[in-house]
């Protein structure tokens, strides 16, 4: 009997390290320069994971850079990208307003600008959020709740708004004439606007939409408030190298290079 309680602790015990060795993240071996950063925001040109880069991955890599760090970044969704941080799994997460999570916060990194934009062909005035009420919009995923409640009031009110996950797909809509205005970050509706550019060129025009459309001139109308985002880690010390770092990058000029290349990477070819 003594000799079956052994054998049955003795396999409990096997079978206990064998499920934390199945556990155990492959990154738990990582060196005290290397830190696993959580990514849920994958939208380009901030971040484009196909390619492991972007403009926020390109300053977060720099400026840890600066102070001999190694940045290995984790795609997760949104909300298991918080739990793994709370948890301590990750050393930091991008994209957060103060708040968000329990850590220690950078300095601001990136500001978003949203703005309403339409076709300046079609003289469209839109001055205020109240202006958008009674024309055809199409926004981001989830904007009604992002961008506040005076917006969503006048929104969800039209029946003519509508919200999509893909934004080539405001593009798109917005170049063919199907929606009178779209609700967009500057950066991101330049990079898609220049994708299908690209798209339409490589199939030599035969494309939903062609690159004289994609020429069309737009207009941008300032509605919306600038939306800040700090990066936040669990290691105040790691908090403050990054700062460093980053306030480095802009003083020597690299942090703008960085968004000037992508600006350029984003203009359509001259004609």
């Amino acid at each position: 009997m003594l000799q079956l309680r052994v054998i049955l602790l003795w396999i409990t015990g096997i079978l206990f390290l064998l499920c934390r060795s199945v556990m155990a993240s492959p990154d738990d071996n990582r060196g005290p320069k290397e830190l696993l950063i959580g990514i849920s925001f994958s939208i380009p040109p901030y971040v484009i994971q196909e390619k492991d880069n972007g403009l926020e991955l390109e300053v977060l890599r720099q400026a840890f850079e600066v102070k001999g760090y190694t940045v290995l970044p984790s795609y997760l969704p949104l909300a298991r990208t918080f739990m793994s941080f709370e948890d301590g799994s990750l050393d930091g997460v991008i994209n957060v307003k103060e708040g968000m999570v329990n850590g220690h916060y950078s300095d601001i990194v990136i500001t978003f600008q949203n703005y309403a934009i339409s076709l300046s062909e079609k003289n469209l005035k839109i001055d205020s959020l109240q202006d958008l009420g009674g024309k055809s919009v199409a926004a981001f995923q989830r904007a009604a709740f992002i961008l506040g409640a005076d917006f969503a009031n006048v929104v969800l009110s039209n029946s003519d708004y509508l919200e999509v996950a893909d934004q080539s797909l405001q593009v798109k809509q917005l170049f063919r004439d199907r929606v009178e205005v779209i609700v967009m970050e500057e950066k991101i509706f330049k990079y898609f606007r220049k994708w299908l550019f690209n798209r339409s060129v490589a199939l030599k025009g035969n494309y939903i939409v062609n690159e004289r459309n994609l020429r069309r001139k737009v207009r941008y109308h300032n509605i919306f408030p600038p939306s800040e985002y700090r990066f936040a880690f669990l290691s105040a010390q790691v908090r403050d190298d990054f700062n460093e770092g980053l306030r480095t990058i802009i003083r020597n000029g690299r942090y703008e290079a960085i968004l000037e290349r992508y600006s350029q990477d984003m203009a359509l070819p001259p004609t």
